[in-house]
Order: structure tokens, then C-alpha cells, then sequence
């Protein structure tokens, strides 16, 4: 009997697919893979494979949490050292700032 997706009851099919991450492709591994919603799964081990290749590629743990501060009369958003490297932002970079929803903040590098 096939395997079942937990979140439409789909069926669940062994393929190879594409891992990307902050916009970076960083290979193809197999995962279970819903033939309905698309939702995907990856075994323990190759989770592990897939977490040893992000930290080789100096991508682990780029999400961090930041406090809003204030600088005059605007508040900042720190920026992590390791986000900043990766997105090549510098001091005076010029940056667009935009909400997305009530709830979440975009900014594009222009």
C-alpha cells in the first residue's frame, strides 16, 4: 500500500528533487513528494546531508532574530554580520523597504 500525504491524503512518490535555499540551489536529493499538494519529505539522513551542504556553502542559520531599535527619531533593524555578508550589503547600500502584510516587511537591494 502507498504511502499517504499527512496534509491532502494524497499518494506519496520517491523522486530526486531540487533543494533550494535563500534563493540558491544547493543540489538534488530524494524525497517523498505528494502527487497532489507537492509537499515534500526528506528521511533523517538526508536531512543531515542536506544541513552538512548548507553549512559547507555558508548558508546555515541565516535566519536570526533582531530587535527594532532607535536611532534619532527612526527605529533600525540591526542586521546580522553573517546576513549582511551573504546579501553583499554594505554601509550606505541603498535598499527599498516596503510592507508586505500587516505582519512582514520586504526589503529589496536596489
Amino acid at each position: 500500500m502507498a504511502e499517504k500525504c499527512v496534509l491532502c491524503d494524497g499518494k506519496l512518490e520517491k523522486k530526486n528533487v531540487n533543494y533550494n535555499i535563500y534563493g540558491k540551489s544547493i543540489g538534488k536529493f530524494p524525497a517523498s513528494v505528494c502527487d497532489s499538494c507537492g509537499e515534500q519529505w526528506f528521511d533523517e539522513d538526508i536531512s543531515k546531508k542536506i544541513q552538512e551542504k548548507e553549512r559547507k556553502l555558508g548558508l546555515f542559520g541565516l535566519s536570526r532574530e533582531t530587535k527594532i531599535s532607535y536611532s534619532g527619531n527612526s527605529l533600525i533593524i540591526r542586521i546580522p554580520k553573517e546576513l549582511a555578508k551573504f546579501m553583499n550589503l554594505k554601509k550606505e547600500t541603498a535598499v527599498v523597504i516596503y510592507p508586505e502584510d500587516k505582519d512582514k516587511i520586504g526589503v529589496s537591494i536596489k
